[in-house]
């Protein structure tokens, strides 16, 4: 590896990654993936039917506070469902496991990130394949 890459708290040079407080040695990388983790739709829904259920039964009974809860309670499950990201997992493979080494929201920087993996794996083997043996 030429020139070392150090951004957002992520470090690649000739000794391996560090990334989240944990440090890997290149010689135990073995390749590198991004994991797209999309919304989760559950919690959202679930909190906006309630709103809608309590919406109905402030309507059937003419209660205007469970109008109001109703509403309200719709307004945070619309608004849970909007704040939430998809976020990206940077994997790499160890010899003995899998390990999460980055989260975050960009996904063109957990590519750049996995490809300089990729690559610094790449140039370390070879350089090990061409160094003779004593």
């Amino acid at each position: 590896m030429d020139t070392p890459f150090n951004e957002r708290g992520v470090t690649l040079s000739r000794a391996g990654l560090s990334a989240s407080g944990q440090m890997i040695p290149l010689r135990d990388l073995r390749s590198a993936r991004v994991v797209r983790i999309p919304r989760q739709k559950p919690l959202p829904v679930i909190i906006a039917l309630i709103g809608l259920v309590v919406l109905g039964a402030g309507i059937a009974t003419g209660s205007g506070a469970a109008l109001v809860l109703g509403a309200m309670i719709v307004v945070v499950g619309y608004l849970t469902w909007i704040t939430q990201d998809v976020i990206y997992q940077l994997m790499v493979a160890a010899p003995d496991d899998e390990r999460e080494v980055l989260i975050t929201k960009d996904q063109a920087f957990a590519d750049k990130v996995a490809a300089l993996v990729d690559e610094a794996v790449a140039k370390h083997a070879a350089n090990a394949a061409a160094k003779p043996q004593a």
